[in-house]
C-alpha cells in the first residue's frame, strides 16, 4: 500500500496486523519518517481531515511551501533542495506539503486545539473546519458557531433542507468509522448510504445551474433523485460516475486496486476524471463495472446485486467470494485487525450469509467450510494453518 494512504488509515481507522509491520517498517526506517508523522498526527488533532492527503495536488502543495518561506530566488531553492529534509521531500512531496501548509497557517482557533473526536466516531465537519461527533440515535439539529441551522439529524441519518438560504457551494464531510454506517438525504431528496470506513464531501444545498457532485472515499449506495437539468456525479479517485436519477454502488476505498460500481436500477456514465467523454462508459442495471486504479482499464459484467448492497442492512453476503477478498469486509464489518500467516487460504472461495453472527462465530463457521484454525483476541484476530 502506498505510504500516503498507509498513514491516513493509521490515523483514521485501523490497520491490519501486514499494514502495521509495513507501517512500523516505514516509520522506523529514519528520522525524518518520524518527524513527517509526527506533523501530520498534529494536523489531525487540529481537526483537518487527512483524507486530503490522498487527493492532494503534489505540486501545488510544494509550491505553497515556497512561498511560505519566500522571498526565495532559484539558486536559494536549488540549496533547499539539497538539504536532507528537503530531499526526502522530494519523494513525499504531499506529505510535508500537507503539513507545512497547514502548520504555517497562522488562522489557528482554539477550537482547533481541541482534542480530535475518537476515531471510532461518526464525525460531520462543517465547511469552516469544525467536526460535530454524531451518534447512531436520538434527534437534534446541527448548528454551526453562529448558531445557524445546518442539517437536522434522526437517529444514523441526516437530511439537508432544500430552503436554506444559501448561494454558493458550501460542503460538509461526513466519516463513517469501521463497523458503523450512517445515511444522508441531501437537498435534493437524494438518499446515501455510506458503509463502514468511508467519508462522502457533499454540498449542503446544490446550486441552480451547477452539477450536482460529491465527493466519495470507501463505499456508498446512491439514491438520485431525477434532475435532467442538474446530472448527479460521484468523483471517486479518478473515477467520475454521472448519473440522472437511478440507484447504484460505488465502493473505492483507498486500499481497494479496483473502484467497483453496480447499477441496480436506471443508468449511469462511467468516465476518467479530467476526460469526461474519452473511454467512457455506460452501464446497465444488474451489472458492475470494475475500473483498475493502476492500469486505467475498465471491465463489466453481469452481477447479482444483492452481493454488493446487502450491507445497507446489515448483513454480509458471500458468494464464491475468495479469503482475500473476504478479509477486508469482516475488518470494516466488526472493525478488527485480521493477520493471516495461513497464505494457501487467500484463494480459497466461500459461501455464506451473516447478520448478527459475532466475528467468533463467522471465523468458526468458514473454518468448517474450509479448515484453518483461528484465535481471537479483542480486535485481533490470528489465522494459522489447521491443527491435527
Amino acid at each position: 500500500m502506498e505510504i500516503t494512504k498507509l498513514i491516513v488509515k493509521k490515523l483514521t481507522s485501523k490497520l491490519s496486523g501486514a499494514e502495521e509491520k509495513e507501517f512500523e517498517s516505514w516509520l522506523h526506517s529514519s528520522r525524518e519518517n518520524k518527524e513527517i508523522f509526527e506533523r501530520i498526527t498534529l494536523i489531525q488533532k487540529s481537526g483537518k481531515d487527512l483524507r486530503e492527503l490522498e487527493t492532494l495536488d503534489e505540486i501545488a502543495a510544494w509550491d505553497k511551501i515556497l512561498q511560505k518561506i519566500e522571498p526565495v530566488t532559484v539558486s536559494q531553492k536549488r540549496r533547499l533542495w539539497a538539504r536532507p529534509i528537503f530531499k526526502y521531500a522530494a519523494i513525499f512531496v504531499g506529505l510535508l506539503g500537507f503539513a507545512f501548509w497547514y502548520l504555517f497557517n497562522p488562522v489557528q482557533t482554539q477550537e482547533n486545539t481541541m482534542p480530535p473526536p475518537d476515531k471510532d466516531a461518526i464525525t460531520l465537519q462543517l465547511e469552516n473546519g469544525e467536526i460535530k461527533v454524531l451518534s447512531e440515535d436520538g434527534s437534534s439539529q446541527i448548528k454551526d458557531k453562529e448558531g445557524n441551522l445546518v442539517v437536522t439529524k434522526k437517529g444514523s441519518n441526516l437530511a439537508y433542507s432544500d430552503s436554506a438560504s444559501i448561494e454558493k457551494l458550501v460542503y460538509n464531510t461526513l466519516t463513517v468509522p469501521y463497523a458503523k454506517r450512517f445515511g444522508i438525504e441531501l437537498s435534493d431528496g437524494t438518499k446515501i448510504h455510506l458503509n463502514s470506513g468511508s467519508s462522502i464531501r457533499y454540498p449542503v444545498k446544490f446550486i441552480k445551474g451547477a452539477h450536482r457532485e460529491v465527493f466519495l472515499t470507501g463505499e456508498a449506495f446512491f439514491e438520485v433523485t431525477e434532475d435532467t437539468e442538474r446530472p448527479f456525479i460521484v468523483s471517486s479517485d479518478g473515477l467520475v460516475v454521472t448519473v440522472l436519477g437511478t440507484t447504484f454502488n460505488v465502493k473505492a476505498y483507498p486500499e481497494d486496486k479496483e473502484i467497483n460500481t453496480v447499477l441496480v436500477s436506471g443508468s449511469v456514465g462511467l468516465s476518467k476524471k479530467g476526460n469526461p467523454t474519452t473511454d467512457s462508459k455506460v452501464l446497465e442495471p444488474g451489472h458492475m463495472a470494475s475500473w483498475d486504479k493502476t492500469h486505467n482499464t475498465m471491465a463489466m459484467e453481469a452481477v447479482d446485486t444483492e452481493l454488493h448492497t446487502s450491507w445497507i442492512h446489515g448483513r454480509l453476503v458471500l458468494k464464491r467470494t475468495p479469503f482475500e477478498q473476504i478479509v477486508p469486509k469482516l475488518q470494516r464489518h466488526y472493525n478488527i485487525s485480521i493477520t493471516n500467516n495461513y497464505p494457501i487460504l487467500n484463494d480459497k472461495v466461500f459461501t455464506a450469509s451473516y447478520d448478527i453472527e459475532t466475528i467468533e462465530e463467522v471465523m468458526a463457521s468458514l473454518s468448517e467450510i474450509i479448515p484453518f484454525y483461528f484465535e481471537v483476541d479483542g480486535n485481533e484476530v490470528l489465522i494459522n494453518k489447521p491443527r491435527n
